[in-house]
């Protein structure tokens, strides 16, 4: 299983970076850049989106798309996040450790759950260009979740990186 997740995050992600490439190469703003902006910020990157050509179709069109597709990602890194610190909490013989890598196993649901409403939010405010009444942002929810994703990686390296050491 652990094989077949990583997988499928290795291939999902080279998709979404390369559509994130391509917002960053003629636009000069990336999702991430989005997800952390503020109301003007916002709308202004969206308008840019909206109005710039790629190909047959708006850079917007691409980041929807890119967001669309982001649903399989976040299923995909929740259920690798479990996996591997379950896998990990089997090794592990320090109890606080243990119960962080299992505090992880929460934590991937509301980052997983904290990204959907990020998802939904910058959907909606693919659907209103332009317009600064309708755009919805993401920054409060796209800090918290960054924070915790480094935390989970934190916790999951140091457990690992001690067990290399502990044989």
């Amino acid at each position: 299983m652990k094989k077949i997740l990583i997988l499928a995050f290795v291939i999902v992600c080279g998709v979404m970076s390369f559509q994130g490439n391509i917002l960053q190469k003629f636009s000069g703003k990336g999702i991430i850049n989005l997800e952390l902006a503020n109301k003007d910020t916002g709308t202004e990157i969206i308008s840019l989106w909206s109005d710039t050509l790629y190909g047959d179709q708006t850079l917007l069109n691409l980041a929807q798309k890119n967001t669309h597709l982001d649903f399989l990602f976040i299923l995909v890194y929740v259920l690798l996040i479990m996996t591997l610190s379950n896998a990990q909490m089997q090794r592990e013989k320090t109890n606080c450790l243990n119960e962080l890598l299992r505090f992880n196993l929460f934590l991937a649901f509301l980052i997983g759950s904290l990204d959907v409403i990020e998802n939904v939010r910058l959907l909606h405010s693919f659907h209103h260009p332009g317009n600064l009444a309708e755009f919805w942002r993401t920054d409060f929810i796209a800090w918290p979740k960054f924070l915790i994703v480094g935390w989970i990686i934190l916790v999951y390296l140091f457990s690992v990186i001690k067990g290399c050491f502990n044989k």
